[in-house]
This record gives C-alpha cells, structure tokens and sequence, in this order.
C-alpha cells in the first residue's frame, strides 16, 4: 500500500471519528483532543491534515454533501427520462435529508443563532448548489438528448429553485406530520407540473 493511499485512509477516518462524535455529542463539545483520543492517533498526526476543529468540521461537511450528491445521483441513473430522473432527485433528495436529519440537529445542539447561521446556512446553501450544478447538468443532456425541448439557462434557474424549494417544503411537512405515504404521489405531481411547462 502507498504511503499516499495510507494518508487518504487516515484523512477519511479522522472525518469518520468526527462525524461520529458531532452525532454523540454536537459539535460545540468535540475537541481535536476528542477527535484523536477516539481514533487512537496521535493529536499531530490529526493537526498534520487539520489544523483546528473548525477545518475538521468543514471536511466533514464538504464529505457528506459528497455522499449525498453521489447518492442523489446513483439513483437519479436508474432512470433513462428526464421526468424519471427528475422524479429520482425528489425521492432521493427526501430521504438522504431524512437520514441525515440526527447529524444536523446533533452539530445545531448548543449552537446559539449566529453560529446556526454561520454553519447551517453555510452547509444549506452548499449542498443546494452541489444541487444545482447536478440539474443543470441534467437539462444539457437531456436537451440534446432530444428528451426535452430547448430551456433558457434563466428559465432553467427557475425550475430548480422551484423543485429545491418545493421538495424541501415537502419533505419538512411530511417530516412534521412524520408521514410519508403520500410521497411518491406528490413527487409526481410536481414533476409533472415541471414537464408541463416545459413543453
């Protein structure tokens, strides 16, 4: 095994460790000592990727946006449509947020409303890029597919913020009424409206 292969390992389990304990114990309470403590490695060993708990943090969030754009994706594949993987982005979108949900309200634990607004809104307008950017990508080829019609990148741009905002809004009231049955209908439907007018 190359040394460089070994030093990515001990990158992704420092990331790993963390995540673990944000999820145990919120994020405000891990300290970099925690961090290497659990790992059973040394605090230099850590300090030689991170240099403080603040990059270990955002490493964390830049991997998990990852994991889920990479999921959102994988399922998005499945499908050979446009309205199909439109229809995928919803579902899959709803359930990496559902399971994710824990991690977010441990790292928010203890949190006054400036670091709220500092680290969630940072990670929410992070990943609804890394969204964007995966939509976007879908409507070039499947517009030269000949799946869908010619969209203006303007009208593009409206399109996914109406489906990031509606499937958020979706999924936090199912979330609320901790009911899901009528998910698959509703993505439906808004998927539908979607296809509707854009063609």
């Amino acid at each position: 095994m190359s040394s460089h292969t070994e030093q990515d390992q001990l990158s992704q389990q420092i990331l790993e460790t963390a995540s673990g304990l944000y999820l145990k114990y919120g994020l405000k309470k891990v300290t970099m000592d925690d961090i290497s403590k659990a790992l059973g490695k040394s605090r230099t060993s850590i300090y030689y990727y991170y240099k403080n708990r603040e990059e270990v943090f955002q490493a964390v969030l830049e991997n998990l946006i990852k994991e889920v754009i990479t999921e959102i994706d994988f399922n998005m594949k499945k499908r050979n449509t446009f309205e199909g993987k439109i229809q995928e982005f919803c579902l899959a979108k709803v359930k990496t947020s559902e399971e994710r949900s824990s991690f977010f309200r441990a790292i928010e634990a203890g949190m006054d409303n400036e670091e709220k607004s500092k680290h969630i809104t940072d990670a929410h307008n992070r990943m609804m890029e890394a969204e964007r950017t995966l939509l976007l990508k879908l409507f070039a080829a499947s517009s030269n597919e000949g799946d869908i019609p010619k969209v203006s990148i303007e009208e593009q741009e409206t399109i996914i913020f109406i489906l990031q905002s509606s499937i958020r809004g979706i999924r936090r009231e199912m979330g609320l009424k901790n009911n899901f049955e009528n998910l698959q209908a509703t993505v439906n439907t808004l998927t539908s409206m979607v296809i509707k007018h854009i063609r």
